[in-house]
């Protein structure tokens, strides 16, 4: 067994280990120990092991995690007493773990070595499947291209499978939610990373695993919310492997995606909104779950993962009053059929399926004085949705809302706008929200998204705007599914910016890590047959039969 080689920290551990695991060891069963796991550089990582008892072998699950290994210890202590052994470690340059940190980069030939030493442990029978959260969902997507055969199945959750398009930045902008946790992490000196590789490069590239999903062969079980800041990651890594992967993986995916903001307690709380009690996944029932996704493709034993579908997702409605929705869909795949119906703004504020006239109007972005972001698929402060009247209310945010709907509208898919603009700078961020509306005025948060102008031609290039040049930008708003109760309205808000959850951009056009004071920029938005700015909702196939009354019963199911 290999030891750190400080004797302070060893002889401080013991005194741990003594404390918590002695009334274990004296009944011989269960047991729980630590070891230190020997990377192929020589560095030792720290981890901890709970068996169900001193002799035989068990399947493993595994947790590599930055948030300390001993938070994990309720759940090692759950699957333990199911049956496996349960290993939790702490990352290279985390907590008891030895090294230093170097933002993910690394952290692929770590899994896999971790994977081995279990592999090879007396008390592994060689079968091992992952779990984990937010940045520990991460490491199991890295670790998942080319994976070793012990790694039998994945179990993530609100996490991304490409770091650098869905996780770091979005839509070209970087999300400031990264710089200030690698700060809190303690690893400030890596923002500079962030922000030398603000284009798609190589320093990403193994680091994008939605793009190697076919070198991906393993089960996977994939949780998500519709608010979570991972959200697109999880889709798009869910139906890659379902789609695209290797022998093992296509076809073995499953998902649920509830509406959840990024919080490992999954309430049936987002935002504003309180959804019915059917929305929360509790902790004893999202383990059991996973007890029978491991008793599955560990164990081999007829749990009823075969009968799953490949997702379940909550198809929200209107919280307070009757109508549609609130219930879980069981679907055969992501996205659903579904036709991007357009709905078209207009210099009058309005939205319709109807081209309007030609016509412009004018939006003022100040870097100076950026739009506040309000909830939303946020990872720290206000998450999920809520009310936006108080941002809609600025004379640098348009607005464009339908008539109260005459009938319920769902959608379920992804959602983006198309807003044509003549530039006064060489670049801008346009950044749109979608908002249910409800009778008593309520602007919802549905979902949104930004578009840095630089960005439209790729993720690894830049291409400036021309000032006086009308060009289409096109925004992803990402996915939802939601039903607009009758009598509710629709609402896209436009504005230059969302911030503190995106990076300002400065919108001069120069170098974004440099000291040249920004520029207030005045894009001409143009509405009209030839610049048909639009959102295009993903109007779902799937509600047809009683769907009018309110009887959305027969796509009813509760959370496998």
């Amino acid at each position: 067994m290999n030891r750190p080689s400080s004797p302070v920290r060893w002889f401080a551990l013991v005194a741990v280990c003594l404390c918590v695991f002695v009334p274990l060891f004296a009944s011989a069963q269960p047991v729980a120990f630590t070891d230190w796991v020997q990377m192929p550089d020589g560095i030792l990582l720290a981890t901890d092991v709970y068996l169900p008892d001193s002799s035989g072998s068990w399947p493993a699950v595994l947790i590599r995690t930055p948030y300390n290994k001993t938070i994990w210890s309720d759940v090692g202590f759950y699957f333990r007493d199911h049956g496996y052994a349960f290993v939790a470690q702490d990352m290279r340059g985390f907590h008891q773990s030895q090294g230093t940190w170097q933002f993910f980069q690394g952290d692929v030939s770590d899994g896999q070595a971790t994977v081995d030493w279990v592999a090879q442990q007396g008390w592994c029978d060689g079968q091992i499947g992952t779990y984990g959260p937010s940045a520990d969902g991460v490491l199991q997507y890295l670790l998942a291209p080319g994976a070793s055969s012990a790694l039998a199945c994945l179990g993530v959750e609100l996490a991304a499978g490409s770091m650098y398009h869905t996780w770091i930045y979005q839509g070209g902008a970087l999300r400031t939610l990264f710089p200030s946790w690698l700060v809190d992490v303690g690893y400030s000196g890596l923002v500079d990373d962030l922000l030398a590789h603000r284009l798609f490069d190589s320093w990403w590239q193994p680091l994008d695993v939605v793009s190697q999903a076919g070198e991906v062969t393993t089960p996977g079980l994939h949780i998500g919310g519709w608010y979570d800041h991972a959200l697109k990651g999880t889709l798009d890594a869910f139906s890659a492997f379902q789609s695209q992967g290797g022998i093992g993986a296509v076809g073995n995916q499953k998902m649920i995606i509830g509406p959840w903001v990024h919080n490992t307690n999954y309430p049936n709380v987002a935002g504003q909104l309180v959804y019915p009690s059917n929305a929360a996944f509790p902790a004893g029932q999202r383990l059991g779950v996973y007890v029978e996704w491991y008793d599955h493709w560990l164990k081999g034993l007829p749990s009823g993962v075969d009968d799953w579908p490949a997702v379940k997702a909550y198809l929200m409605g209107a919280v307070g009053e009757s109508g549609p929705g609130n219930v879980w869909v069981e679907l055969d795949g992501w996205p659903p059929l579904f036709e991007a119906t357009p709905w078209y703004l207009s210099a009058s504020g309005g939205l319709s399926n109807q081209v309007p006239a030609t016509a412009s109007t004018d939006l003022t972005i100040d870097p100076n004085s950026p739009v506040p972001t309000r909830g939303g698929a946020n990872g720290i402060g206000l998450k999920g949705p809520y009310d936006q009247r108080p941002v809609e209310s600025r004379d640098d945010v348009l607005t464009f809302t339908t008539e109260p709907l005459a009938r319920h509208l769902a959608i379920m898919g992804p959602i983006t706008a198309r807003v044509w603009i003549v530039p006064d700078t060489l670049d801008l961020d346009l950044s749109v929200r979608l908002s249910d509306v409800y009778p008593d005025g309520r602007s919802m948060l549905v979902t949104d998204g930004i578009l840095r102008a630089r960005k439209r031609c790729g993720d690894d290039i830049e291409c400036l705007l021309e000032p006086g040049v009308p060009v289409e930008i096109e925004v992803d708003l990402w996915s939802t599914s939601l039903i607009f109760n009758a009598g509710h309205s629709i609402r896209v808000a436009l504005a230059g910016s969302n911030s503190p959850r995106f990076e300002v951009n400065p919108n001069h056009g120069g170098d974004l890590n440099g000291t040249e004071p920004p520029v207030v920029a005045h894009p001409e938005i143009l509405f009209g047959p030839e610049y048909p700015s639009a959102i295009f909702l993903p109007v779902s196939f799937l509600f047809v039969d009683g769907f009018e009354s309110g009887d959305c019963s027969g796509w009813s199911a509760t959370v496998p």
